[in-house]
């Protein structure tokens, strides 16, 4: 039971604490019966914490505490010990209890049996920002502990952040406690942008009936593949999507990056390092996953996943553990999980004649001119000018990449040298190397990454199916020569090459 408070709380400067359990709600669902004894233990470890260093408990509610310290270096003690006797209990059915803590330094003012005042307010927002285990200072408390700290702590400035009913923008440091977890995803504060979605580099361009239909498919499943061959502009347009639904979700957007990984089992850490999880060497990446989702509402970008898609039981567990979290996947093929809704990326149709109406209504034109006036400012399509680009596309088969790869051209040659060197199969210089990844500065190499996905048997058939330019049809492949070829053939390979490789071109 909580002690009585004494009917003369502290006044004048003192340090305001609040303090509430991340994922309640969560636990308790988990617990049942047994989160009492929980929320016993956890309160047994706040009052002691609370009391040995000579702070007042002004009142609980649920799992969140208020306390009020006399001394702001006492405060910041009290906070590291309680944190660390949070960590080494074991709690009910081994749940993982994480604790949020807030500290602001101000005028303690009284009304009635309470505190008063922006101060106080101000305290309460501070926590309410910070994440599970994470203790966060006012720059007013940070001042007066700077030199007071326990030897085993440190502090990390954090920035300036505005926060909920509060006019002014605050600074915020973060409490860091030897041994215990140290980084934690962005605070929830109005100015921050939840997640780690990285800032495109180039307009969208072109596929918004795509982003419009995928927008929706998302909202409405848990689990989306945007499928597509090489080149499509996956990538773009799932990070597109993200940028649309980040606001709407609570707990943000994160990008997952998979391309450089051969190993399965690494996706667990390539989600925790998105998620900004510090996860010791060695230790259960899956695990801290898991339970820093279980409670909260967010979209996962996985991207590439076509290497690793024996690690699609990764995604599959933590839809089980985190209801609320959605996930957006871009891969060569699907990763066959129950409930996973497909959209296949295509190239951009080709434009049929060059008329100036069908140009300028062309996506793949659109991209085409966008991308050029990046290198050569007030580029402008004239009527010659639009005839070659059309004939760019259609010798490009109308793959974004491609189309993009062609326009970087413009800064040294014309739409109709480049249309030319194409013609006669020379080579175009590789695009600028910044902002772009190796295997998508020429298409020469995004074809080689794709290669290298295959092995053995899928090179071979890959080899035997060139006999068939343009693409070609499941009965056209049936009747090229691959007895030998290893069985699962074609949706092993579409991975790799595509979809066109089974729906015909």
């Amino acid at each position: 039971m909580p002690p009585e408070r004494s009917s003369a709380l502290p006044t004048g400067t003192v340090t305001f604490l609040f303090t509430d359990i991340e994922g309640s709600t969560a636990l308790l669902t988990l617990l049942g019966e047994a989160y009492v004894t929980l929320l016993e233990r956890h309160a047994e470890i706040l009052r002691s914490a609370i009391t040995a260093h000579g702070g007042t408990e002004v009142g609980t509610e649920g799992d969140a505490f208020f306390a009020v310290f006399p001394s702001a270096p006492d405060a910041v003690a009290a906070a590291s010990s309680a944190q660390r006797a949070l960590m080494v209990t074991i709690w009910p059915n081994d749940a993982s209890v994480r604790v949020r803590m807030g500290l602001h330094t101000g005028v303690a003012r009284l009304g009635g049996d309470n505190y008063v005042g922006l101060d106080v307010h101000r305290a309460a927002r501070i926590a309410d920002a910070g994440h599970g285990g994470q203790v966060l200072l006012s720059e007013a408390t940070r001042a007066l502990v700077d030199h007071a700290l326990p030897g085993d702590t440190h502090l990390r400035d954090l920035g300036q952040h505005r926060l909920k009913d509060l006019g002014q923008p605050v600074r915020i440091w973060q409490l860091g406690i030897d041994g215990l977890p140290a980084d934690f995803p962005d605070l929830r504060t109005l100015d921050a942008r939840s997640g780690n979605l990285p800032r495109a580099l180039t307009r969208f361009v072109g596929r918004e009936h795509e982003l419009a239909q995928l927008v929706d498919m998302v909202r409405a499943h848990r689990l989306v593949s945007l499928t597509g061959a090489g080149g499509t502009g996956k990538t773009r347009l799932a990070l597109k999507v993200a940028e649309v639904l980040r606001d709407g979700l609570p707990d943000g957007a994160f990008f997952v990056d998979l391309s450089a990984l051969r190993d399965p089992a690494l996706v667990p850490l390539a989600i925790t390092q998105a998620l900004r999880l510090g996860v010791d060497p060695g230790g259960d990446a899956l695990n801290a996953a898991r339970a820093y989702l279980r409670d909260r509402e967010a979209l996962l970008l996985v991207d590439n996943f076509e290497q690793v898609v024996e690690a699609a039981h990764v995604v599959e567990e933590l839809l089980v553990a985190a209801p609320r979290i959605r996930f957006l996947a871009t891969s060569r093929s699907p990763l066959g999980i129950y409930g996973e809704r497909e959209l296949e990326l295509h190239p951009f149709d080709v434009p049929a004649d060059a008329s100036a109406d069908l140009l300028s209504a062309s996506p793949a034109v659109a991209l085409f001119v966008d991308r050029a006036r990046d290198v050569k400012p007030g580029f402008e399509l004239s009527a010659d000018q639009a005839i070659a680009v059309a004939g760019i596309i259609a010798r490009l088969d109308g793959l974004p990449l491609a189309i993009e790869l062609a326009a970087s051209q413009v800064r040294v040659l014309t739409p109709a040298a480049i249309l030319s060197r194409l013609e006669a199969h020379q080579p175009l210089m590789p695009a600028a190397k910044r902002g772009r990844p190796a295997r998508q500065r020429t298409m020469r190499a995004a074809i080689d990454w794709s290669y290298e996905l295959l092995d053995g048997p899928e090179r071979r058939l890959f080899t035997r199916l060139a006999v068939l330019p343009g693409g070609f049809s499941l009965e056209a492949a049936e009747g090229v020569d691959w007895p030998t070829l290893t069985p699962g053939w074609p949706g092993r390979s579409r991975r790799a090459l595509g979809p066109k490789m089974t729906t015909g071109a």
